[in-house]
């Protein structure tokens, strides 16, 4: 009991630590993200989000992930390459004052990641100990299968407790987004090293985006909630005429199953 106790006020001491100052994490760096222009969420309407703090070569960041498995999360490939641990936050909407704790056991970035490119940007942690599903606060997603196609127009939500403008502080509850997917055409004009296993999301006038903090969470097609994206970059937060990058999840579904089984 003693231990879990510690562990507890550990996890809350680690959230408080990061995200009460701008160390919101990735989309990534030096190109910035958390939910910008978005509206406030419950962890119920988003049972699959966790919050991930990552320890790295003596610093700390924030980032997001998704439960595909009891033991398992998805997140991105720059969320987690290099670090030594990372602490899992789940079923809350503040992370600060309630939910579960969990460490990882094991941190798998794709092999192929690119911190050049971002290409392959996407990760897998397997947690030290089973994560108690309630379907309430906890639950898996689906995912997306190799074969879904992900449209230009078709809107895409994206959660999480990043950054609420370009630079700033993390958010102390949950926030969502929703953004129209945008033509690998036009993201190109913004983004020349956009590769197959990315798709873009944003509004042309910008106001809407993910942003530091939001990195490796997921991003779903509604009704079904069925994960097609994962946060990857972005240059700054929801600028005009640059759309965020997601990683498709379509793309690395192979990957994905090999590594995790799911």
């Amino acid at each position: 009991m003693k231990i879990f106790v510690v562990f507890v006020l550990l996890g809350t001491f680690l959230y408080e630590d990061v995200y009460s100052r701008k160390i919101v994490g990735l989309r990534h760096k030096p190109n910035n993200n958390k939910i910008v222009g978005g509206y406030n969420a419950t962890i119920e309407q988003f049972p699959y989000q966790v919050l991930l703090i990552v320890s790295k070569g003596g610093e700390m960041y924030g980032c997001g992930g998704s439960i595909i498995s009891n033991t398992v999360i998805l997140t991105a490939a720059h969320c987690i390459a290099g670090a030594s641990k990372v602490y899992v936050k789940l079923g809350a909407t503040s992370p600060n004052v309630e939910g579960d704790t969990i460490a990882s056991s094991k941190l798998t970035p794709h092999p192929n990641y690119s911190k050049r490119t971002q290409d392959y940007d996407i990760g897998i942690i397997t947690l030290e100990r089973p994560i108690k599903l309630d379907g309430v606060k906890t639950k898996i997603v689906r995912l997306a299968d190799k074969d879904t196609q992900i449209n230009p127009g078709q809107s895409v939500t994206v959660s999480g407790w990043g950054a609420t403008s370009e630079n700033g502080k993390g958010s102390d509850s949950l926030l969502a987004v929703d953004v129209p997917v945008v033509s690998n055409d036009e993201c190109r004009r913004a983004y020349r090293s956009l590769t197959t296993r990315m798709f873009c999301a944003g509004v042309p006038q910008g106001g809407k985006d993910a942003c530091q903090g939001d990195s490796g969470g997921p991003a779903v097609i509604k009704p079904d909630g069925i994960q097609v994206g994962v946060v990857s970059y972005g240059i700054g937060c929801a600028r005009k005429g640059y759309p965020g990058v997601y990683t498709n999840v379509a793309s690395v579904r192979d990957w994905i199953k090999q590594v995790s089984g799911v």
